[in-house]
């Protein structure tokens, strides 16, 4: 391919391997390599500013599509930051409690908890770091302690969420109260990621073009969940790692190996980008 790419990496599942919590060497060389040969490289993620990994940041990237496409940032100018009303993120805030949801609420500096959260991947964020194998660059907790602040904090300062829930709880009454304001994408059975309507990584990567006065026939997008699923259907390529959710592989171009067998090197070989 002679064309330069703007090519568009999700973080978790894609560019980081949510096991073993590291990101392979071949895909630090292959964004090296992408960047050196005139391509453009941008993470597009759900996670907002307060959780982009520093230690994938170092990689290289031009810039980010974060918080779902509320938070576009380009060579470290900040283009796009979407924020919630203040009494609305308080009265959300206030109804995780009514509605007894656990989960976080995703900000730019910030990430606000139940002070005694119990659905189990909320507890699981403030554990250790998991033993990582030697390959690659490993990542550390993604909610680091003095970022943490609790829902009773004043002024509030998040942009989407992500919420868990289980059978105590009124998670179908906190959904009918706000899906008209947000899209509710169901990650699994107990777990929904919430972004405001109008916001998609899609709408993300269209700013990025229209920014960068680029075709949309020259994007690639790299995912592996159903939160990807609106990248993945607007990038002219796109591309599922092979151990991602199998329920996106029909609505993608090519499934590539998993994050570790260097799925996103094989893939770029695969296209003839390296």
């Amino acid at each position: 391919m002679e064309e330069k790419y703007l090519l568009f990496f999700d973080i978790d599942g894609t560019i980081l391997d949510n096991e073993e919590q590291v990101v392979p060497e071949s895909t630090i060389r292959s964004i090296h390599m992408l960047r050196e040969r005139g391509h453009q490289c941008f993470l597009c993620t759900g996670r907002c500013r307060d959780i982009w990994p520093k230690e994938i940041l170092d990689i290289g990237f031009d810039g980010v599509v974060g918080g779902c496409g509320t938070h576009i940032i380009y060579h470290g100018e900040e283009l796009l930051h979407h924020t919630l009303p203040q009494e609305l993120q308080r009265e959300i805030a206030d109804d995780l409690v009514n509605y007894h949801v656990d989960g976080v609420l995703e900000g730019s500096a910030h990430s606000y908890f139940h002070r005694e959260p119990w659905m189990p991947a909320v507890v699981g964020f403030f554990k250790e770091p998991r033993p990582t194998r030697d390959i690659g660059r490993s990542v550390s907790p993604e909610f680091e302690a003095g970022k943490v602040e609790f829902l009773d904090a004043d002024p509030l300062d998040f942009d989407k969420m992500a919420l868990w829930y289980d059978e105590t709880g009124d998670m179908a009454g906190f959904k009918a109260k706000y899906e008209d304001r947000f899209d509710f994408i169901e990650r699994d059975p107990t777990f929904y990621e919430i972004v405001p309507k109008g916001f998609t990584k899609a709408t993300g990567i269209q700013f990025v073009c229209d920014h960068l006065g680029v075709s949309r026939k020259f994007t690639i997008g790299f995912g592996d969940s159903t939160n990807d699923l609106p990248m993945l259907k607007f990038t002219a390529i796109s591309i599922a790692m092979g151990d991602g959710n199998p329920d996106i592989f029909p609505e993608v171009d090519y499934v590539t190996e998993a994050v570790l067998d260097d799925g996103i090197e094989k893939a770029l070989v695969h296209y003839g980008l390296l």
